[in-house]
């Protein structure tokens, strides 16, 4: 007798997990070792399921003035390698292509300013060139500077967000004292660095890029989460720039000349990132699993070992579920079966914001910075919080002689948008664009793509919260929980959390 595991949401993660449910192996590296491949599972039956009318989630492309464009992410990081791995499995490796431009500008003064080189996230490891970017006064630079005193105890591995335990040893900086982390409470990123760097750098650097990447404010989140590899860094430490400069040097890179080929830190793909969903759709497709739009499910209950699944096309009987959905949505589902992972799902925020995309003649914005665009801080108060030149940056996406902007509006506790109508936003961001980029000429084309509480707010404790959700789930038969509200909002990180839940529930079904 085949069993049944339902997928609830046909998003990148769902998607993910649907393909190995169906017998595909992880392209997750780390997963890879605990996954029996040559089982293919031919006696589960798959079903994956998703209320909207289309699958990928975020991921969307479609046509603009006759071109290709994403309307939601355009690259991904290549760090963790299994989104480039999974199209060179889908065979579309070779359409993979990095960015034409990288650098970028932030509005800082009065002006944009180009970012300094080296930065971590947002944050300099080199103050010399952050002094020549001029993005910070010179007593916020001074402010800067006096972190690499080393005043005051080391950052704590609890105030970050990790375990409490040695994470000093072995990684202070020469002269400090290895102490055992005393516990406590976490703290927001602004807190940390800001105490460390001075509130003018966090405000007009880092939080443009690291906030700006989550949609949100580094005052209120996790940086355990949002950076985990600079957190980690950062843990015993008296001095972040110290740390930062330790982190740099440790970092393996190819060795020139020993027939290393260097990936670049972003790709994207000709024709847009949709092209990789496509692909995933039909393999998912190929290996025998039930793909089902604009099913939403509306209820799931426990009756003894299975799940009874309630949607809009039918009940569906389930030995297995992975929760793919939003945290939101598994929240309503779960409330009954599983309430105290319910409760800590239902209380993560989520952020909506709109991405307007807008093409002008070549001639009406001849001055156009240098770089793929540029980020807004808070501080600015500007509608925009971050213009990406796409037609610089992915040259396919604009006709000869045009060029395609878009650029990205609200964040979290910034609900302006929303509250506007398409015109009316679109009329707010020319007039930010105006101010910043010098075009007064109307655009050629314009269109608005909403994306309603599309992240979720990784507040400090978030990692807590979702040990506890997991742990009152790890109670429920075969139930896997994957998505971004885990934490990790990008492209590979949700095709991991997507696989890790497969490999659970199959794991589970299996004792």
């Amino acid at each position: 007798m085949n069993r049944v595991v339902a997928v609830v949401g046909g998003g990148i993660s769902g998607l993910a997990a649907a393909r190995v449910l169906a017998g595909a192996s992880p392209v997750s590296r780390e997963l890879r070792d605990s996954s029996d491949r040559e089982d293919a599972r031919r006696d589960t039956e798959v079903i994956l399921l998703e209320s909207d009318d289309r699958f990928g989630g975020k991921i969307l492309s479609g046509e603009f003035r006759g071109r290709p464009v994403d309307f939601g992410p355009d690259n991904f990081l290549t760090r963790n390698a299994s989104a480039a791995e999974l199209c060179g499995q889908l065979g579309l490796g070779d359409e993979l292509v990095a960015p034409a431009t990288s650098s970028a500008s932030v509005v800082a003064r009065g002006r944009l300013r180009p970012l300094p080189a080296g930065l971590i996230l947002g944050l300099p490891p080199d103050l010399v060139a952050l002094a020549r970017s001029r993005i910070v006064s010179g007593r916020g630079l001074a402010r800067a500077a006096l972190d690499l005193l080393a005043l005051g105890p080391p950052i704590s591995a609890s105030s970050l967000g990790l375990p409490p335990q040695d994470h000093a040893a072995g990684r202070t900086e020469k002269g400090a004292t290895a102490a055992r982390d005393p516990g406590g409470p976490e703290w927001s990123a602004a807190s940390i660095l800001g105490t460390r760097l001075g509130r003018e750098l966090v405000e007009r650097l880092v939080d443009p890029l690291l906030g700006g990447i989550n949609a949100g404010g580094l005052d209120q989140l996790s940086l355990v989460v949002v950076a985990p590899q600079v957190a980690t860094a950062l843990a015993g430490h008296r001095s972040v720039t110290r740390a930062l400069r330790l982190l740099s040097r440790n970092t393996p890179r190819p060795t020139p000349g020993a027939g290393t080929k260097t990936r670049p830190f972003f790709l994207g793909m000709r024709g847009g990132l949709g092209r990789m969903v496509d692909a995933l759709v039909a393999d998912v497709q190929n290996r025998g699993a039930q793909l089902r739009t604009g099913t939403a499910v509306t209820a799931l209950r426990l009756v003894k070992d299975r799940y009874e699944l309630e949607t809009t096309g039918g009940t569906i009987v389930a030995d297995g579920v992975v929760m793919a959905a939003s945290g939101y949505v598994a929240a309503r589902l779960l409330v009954d079966s599983a309430p105290v992972a319910a409760a800590e799902l239902g209380s993560v925020p989520h952020s909506s914001i709109a991405l307007v995309t807008l093409a002008w003649p070549s001639a009406a914005i001849a001055g156009l910075p240098a770089g793929s665009g540029f980020l807004t801080p808070r501080r600015e108060g500007r509608i925009v919080t971050g213009c990406t030149f796409l037609s610089a940056k992915w040259p396919y996406t604009a006709s000869p002689g045009e060029v395609v902007v878009r650029a990205s509006t609200g964040r979290y506790g910034d609900e302006r948008p929303s509250s506007m109508s398409d015109e009316d936003l679109v009329q707010a961001v020319l007039k930010d664009l105006r101010e910043l980029i010098g075009t007064s000429t109307p655009p050629l084309s314009s269109l608005v793509q909403r994306w309603p509480r599309a992240f979720p707010q990784y507040l400090p404790g978030h990692l807590r919260k979702i040990e506890r959700a997991q742990a009152a789930l790890a109670e429920l038969p075969a139930l896997g929980l994957a998505g971004p509200s885990l934490g990790g909002i990008g492209i590979p990180a949700c095709l991991t959390t997507g696989e890790r839940a497969a490999l659970e529930v199959r794991g589970r079904l299996s004792r």
